[in-house]
């Protein structure tokens, strides 16, 4: 009887230890299986920013210190005109130049980023990559235009700069397509099929922005002119794109309002507008959205001619510091330790800041 209730206890005693062990291996795997089902390795570059009251670090999934991760950099907003020219001149670029653009910004790490998502700091662009940001003034012919296919069907025109942001996305899908028309009243050349075509933009996931009806010298017109202006082109808008709203404003040469305030809002016959950004004419790369200083209201860009583009191109190389690199994601702001008081309070809400 003894002999046989120490067997039992031994038995309780094994029982138990499985017990345990499975609990134990539970324990772990939940562990394991914290930060979005990622194993995070506890070396891993970066770190939650003290300041903030999120009650579990977040751990980035990229290695911050490799990609050079910069989210206080700056940001190129290319300004284009006419699109398809014979020759290159001021504010005039061929297709064959623009298709070379496309691809020495992919070749050097960049990603197109909407303008919209810029202001409103949603950027999400690869990890270790640029966002860079393409605007067309004036909505020519060249920048989206139709083509008759065999079956007397319209087909975008692979030589307009629609057809080619398309095309070299195809093969390029990090790259993105998207890009911000800023146009004027019946745009694209067209007589017929401009309201056609502002829809087929959006739906494309293409921007339009106010670049103002008749492209008036903002300072020479009165205030009550000035809002005629922006509202008209905002509500022909509204009225042909359901549901698609205008946010942004590119002065015509340059120039804002004697009243720089109407520029931001206004109103004209009841109808209001509100733009969210206000551009200026090609000078130099803009300040991130995540920086201190930056203005919505007075964005810089530059002009995409050879000669500026190179340049800009060259001093980022060489200064790579200077550029805006994504971490990948877009809740969260990656910053170099040294580089931590350039970064705007304000910029981050519900962001987590992270230092590497």
């Amino acid at each position: 009887m003894i002999l046989h209730g120490q067997q039992e206890e031994q038995t309780m005693i094994r029982k138990l230890a499985v017990f345990m062990l499975i609990i134990g291996l539970l324990f772990t795997s939940a562990c394991t299986n914290r930060n979005n089902g990622q194993n995070v390795p506890p070396d891993s570059a970066g770190g939650s920013s003290p300041a903030m009251e999120n009650t579990e670090e977040i751990k980035p999934q990229v290695n911050l210190a490799e990609i050079q991760a910069n989210e206080v950099g700056k940001v190129m907003i290319l300004m284009y005109h006419v699109i398809g020219a014979q020759k290159e001149a001021d504010w005039v670029q061929t297709s064959e130049n623009f298709q070379r653009d496309l691809k020495s910004l992919y070749e050097q790490g960049y990603s197109l980023l909407g303008l919209n998502d810029f202001i409103e700091n949603h950027i999400s662009v690869p990890a270790g990559r640029s966002p860079v940001i393409i605007t067309f003034d004036d909505g020519s012919a060249g920048q989206f235009s139709y083509l008759t296919g065999e079956n007397k069907e319209q087909e975008i025109n692979p030589a307009s700069a629609v057809g080619m942001l398309l095309d070299f996305a195809k093969s390029h899908p990090e790259f993105g397509h998207t890009a911000t028309f800023f146009i004027n009243d019946r745009p694209f050349g067209a007589k017929q099929d401009w309201r056609e075509k502002m829809k087929k933009l959006v739906d494309l996931g293409f921007e339009i922005g106010n670049h103002t009806l008749t492209h008036p010298r903002l300072d020479k017109i009165s205030d009550a002119e000035v809002q005629k202006e922006l509202a008209g082109l905002a509500k022909l808008v509204a009225e042909n794109v359901p549901l698609y709203q205008v946010k942004s404003l590119a002065l015509p040469f340059g120039i804002s309002p004697a009243n720089p305030e109407l520029a931001a809002k206004g109103n004209y016959e009841g109808y209001d507008y509100t733009n969210g950004a206000v551009l200026k004419v090609g000078a130099n790369p803009a300040l991130s959205p995540n920086r201190k200083g930056f203005d919505p209201y007075r964005l810089p860009r530059v002009q995409a001619s050879t000669k500026e583009l190179e340049k800009w191109l060259k001093y980022f190389s060489n200064n790579p510091g200077e550029r805006y690199i994504s971490d990948g994601d877009p809740l969260t702001v990656a910053v170099p330790k040294e580089k931590e008081e350039l970064v705007s309070d304000e910029s981050l809400g519900a962001k987590t800041l992270i230092l590497w």
